[in-house]
């Protein structure tokens, strides 16, 4: 029950960020908040990445993160097909998770913790990045997209 729950939540979550991702144009690729932080894409491709990470993970058990570049996606067009490639590779590695293998225990990072936990901590950690794209884009002055809270 509490997986295909965590699915449902997870599907929502990869449309409504698909529609922030939509928002990345080219002339806001390169674009830095300050000097300090990372690129509008580089931080999508981050996040974008962390959804096969995570999912290949609590699936396989193989903790391998996958390398992204923005010498090989260099405009946005590349970016949003890699979200829909990885939204589409994380779906089929979430089918194979049961209510039974979220509660599996994993002891190989800094903390135990469940499977459960780690597929939150996927969604939490693709929230923040979110989150900071639409601070982002607020500061480029581009409204972002709406997100269809009930509240």
């Amino acid at each position: 029950m509490i997986a295909n729950f965590l699915k449902t939540a997870i599907d929502r979550h990869f449309d409504e960020t698909k529609s922030i991702i939509m928002q990345l144009s080219d002339d806001i690729f390169d674009s830095k908040a300050t000097q300090k932080t990372r690129k509008t894409a580089e931080i999508i491709l981050h996040m974008i990445r962390s959804f096969e990470f995570y999912s290949r993970g609590l699936s396989e058990g193989e903790w391998i993160p996958a390398p992204y570049s923005l010498s090989k996606y260099n405009d946005s067009q590349k970016v949003l097909a890699l979200y829909d490639e990885v939204v589409s590779i994380t779906k089929s590695y979430l089918e194979k998770l049961t209510d039974e293998s979220l509660e599996e225990i994993l002891n190989q990072f800094n903390r135990t913790a469940t499977k459960g936990e780690l597929l939150l901590e996927m969604l939490e950690h693709s929230v923040h990045h979110r989150g900071q794209l639409t601070v982002y884009y607020r500061l480029y002055e581009k409204k972002p997209a709406e997100i269809k809270y009930i509240i």
